[in-house]
């Protein structure tokens, strides 16, 4: 007897057998129960994910001269096995692919019309029915919509974009989902198990993976790998036939770009590419493993759906606490392009290398927006505080950062001159949410904090702008930021003042050079930095080229 591959010998005989596809097998075998089965149905779906099967299955069990009650073919009576065989009268299969002319079309037109041979149903499987001509689509319709009492039509295609909304308006459609991991590994331990072959589970989850939700190029690929390696098999043989990569690299890769371990992420890229390792496919998976801690980072009960074990799901959870969600977006999108560039490029390892470069980049900078929100929410002396724990910077980038300087917020009596001080830096707020307003506040300055309110003074000669500033938006707008610079909720209200003649002259006044109460020569600097890191258009100009203020000279 000749050999039969995995694929034809495990081939599901039963409703039950069918792998992942509950919500197809429980609708056709209520149909069949309650004498409810259409005409025509379109099985949708991946490759070896069980249409073809499927429409067997259902064809078998309308034939089935010992079904009785029960929906499941009975496997026994000539009509079962002669489906199973391929020798039925009354089950035509047709390949889409090569039968798509309309002659051919219409033969099965003119044939329809004749009764069964054996069993109650004439059925025909139209296999890859996408493939079918414009014209054989055409000539199909009517037969397709009202076809004799005995005869069914049972489609399968894995692109349904290409077939016309005539043809599917007349079919109940089941869309069949790829297989999960899971659910591979389970069939496959089955099997080996029937076989009588020893197969690490490490080795079943790499075919599983490199299945791609196919169960047939699961068996396929085990059917190869035992050719190769006898009966007894271990994940690195799947690896090294397959050309795959093994779950711990991938961990060890995902966390060698998060730390921002670029060393460590092209030593390991250099030793897969000497070891014949898909390189398109690592950056695939790699974008997987991402995509995982991503959805983690943000919907920690969709675990369920990752087809991982306990030990892997706890390393990715680990993986999630070393970046932020804007870090991790950034990654799967430097990850998406890369992997749309790998199709093509002549050197695949130089796409991945740069793109892991990038992504250990992305995953680990400080971005302007971290430091701007640190500036917003350090204390009342402008003081940046230090960087949260959950975030990693590098040691160069940490020591380039200033230390953190603490103060005391200013007491009630001062709280106009701090605001006074700090008028540049509030401003930089004020223009997010009122950005049209900002230009004319910047000839405002607080005058006095009366009780609960800020007085915001204009001087004549600008008593125009009044007009522009004094709306709901922009009032909330510079509430919100008075109040978050005074840690106490204020109101706002204008006011048209003259300012004293000295403030009016163009040079400076006397006092200046010898202020009442001088600061110590050491905290000038400090302070000029403050008050130029809080400048709106410095603030403008650092997040356009990427920079940070480190000192101030005149």
């Amino acid at each position: 007897m000749s050999y039969e591959v995995l694929a034809r010998k495990w081939r599901p005989q039963q409703f039950e057998q069918v792998v992942g596809q509950a919500h197809v097998v429980q609708t056709l075998l209520r149909a069949i129960a309650a004498n409810r089965v259409a005409h025509a149905y379109l099985f949708v779906g991946p490759r070896g994910t069980g249409k073809t099967t499927t429409a067997r299955l259902l064809a078998k069990a309308l034939n089935c001269r010992k079904r009785g009650k029960s929906a499941d073919p009975c496997d026994a009576c000539d009509s079962c096995r002669d489906i199973v065989a391929g020798n039925s009268l009354d089950v035509i299969e047709i390949d889409g692919a090569s039968n798509n002319s309309v002659d051919q079309v219409r033969d099965l037109r003119d044939n329809v019309r004749y009764a069964p041979a054996q069993g109650p149903y004439k059925i025909y499987i139209i296999d890859e029915v996408h493939m079918l001509s414009a014209g054989a689509f055409n000539a199909l319709l009517k037969t397709l919509e009202e076809p004799p009492p005995h005869a069914k039509f049972l489609l399968a295609t894995t692109d349904v974009h290409k077939v016309p909304a005539t043809i599917l308006s007349r079919c109940q459609r089941f869309d069949l989902r790829r297989i999960g991991v899971r659910e591979i590994v389970g069939r496959l331990k089955e099997i080996a198990q029937a076989e009588k072959w020893k197969i690490s589970e490490d080795a079943l989850l790499a075919i599983a993976r490199g299945a791609e939700g196919g169960l047939r190029d699961a068996e396929s690929a085990l059917d190869q790998i035992v050719s190769f390696k006898g009966a007894k098999i271990e994940e690195a043989d799947v690896l090294g036939t397959f050309g795959l990569v093994s779950w711990t690299t991938i961990d060890q890769l995902a966390t060698a770009v998060l730390k921002g371990d670029s060393p460590a992420a092209l030593k390991i890229v250099a030793e897969l590419d000497a070891g014949g390792r898909d390189l398109q496919r690592l950056v695939q998976e790699l974008l997987g493993h991402f995509r995982n801690v991503l959805v983690w980072k943000h919907a920690p009960e969709l675990a369920d759906s990752f087809d991982l074990t306990s030990a892997q799901l706890d390393g990715l959870k680990a993986q999630a606490a070393l970046a932020d969600g804007e870090k991790l977006l950034r990654v799967v999108e430097i990850l998406t392009e890369a992997a749309n560039q790998a199709r093509f490029a002549l050197s695949r390892r130089t796409v991945v290398e740069v793109a892991l470069l990038k992504a250990a980049r992305a995953a680990t900078v400080v971005s302007l927006d971290e430091l701007i929100a640190q500036i917003q929410a350090s204390p009342a002396d402008g003081g940046a505080p230090a960087p949260s724990a959950g975030t990693y910077i590098p040691p160069a980038r940490a020591a380039a950062l200033p230390p953190p300087v603490h103060g005391k917020r200013p007491g009630h009596a001062d709280e106009a001159a701090h605001l006074k001080s700090r008028w540049p830096a509030l401003l930089g707020m004020i223009a997010e949410t009122a950005q049209l307003a900002a230009p004319y506040l910047k000839e405002a300055e607080p005058l006095r904090v009366d009780g609960d309110h800020v007085i915001l003074g204009f001087d004549p000669e600008f008593s125009g702008h009044l007009k522009q500033v004094d709306t709901s938006r922009t009032r909330l707008a510079i509430e919100k930021a008075l109040g978050h610079e005074l840690k106490r909720t204020v109101g706002v209200k204008f006011a048209v003042e003259e300012r004293p003649q000295a403030e009016a002259e163009p040079q400076p006044p006397p006092p200046r050079a010898a202020p009442p109460a001088p600061e110590p020569p050491v905290q000038a600097p400090a302070a000029k930095k403050r008050n130029l890191a809080d400048d709106p258009i410095v603030k403008k100009t650092a997040e356009l080229f990427g920079g940070d203020v480190f000192d101030v000279r005149e």
